[in-house]
């Protein structure tokens, strides 16, 4: 059960720097240039922007936490693999 609390406040952690840095990425993204932010119509399809932006700073968030080239990459894929299994 101790494990379980240690666990459960790292990731905790890990989420809230990871909550942080894509609300700072907001504005750089909105203010890059990649989009067409004044020919967005709310009343048209409103949620298509900023459903691109969030799964864009969460695959770039998945990409900060990658274990891509590392000793650990096998071992921490089997487990990703695994846990969404249950979610």
């Amino acid at each position: 059960m101790k494990n379980k609390a240690k666990i459960k406040k790292l990731v905790k952690e890990l989420l809230k720097e990871s909550n942080k840095a894509m609300i700072n990425n907001i504005d750089k993204v909105l203010n890059s240039g990649c989009l067409d932010v004044e020919d967005w119509n709310e009343n048209n399809n409103p949620m298509i922007l900023p459903k691109s932006i969030l799964i864009a700073l969460l695959e770039y968030e998945i990409e900060q936490y990658s274990s891509k080239g590392t000793c650990f990459e096998k071992q921490i894929n089997k487990e990703v693999k695994n846990i969404k299994y249950f979610l």
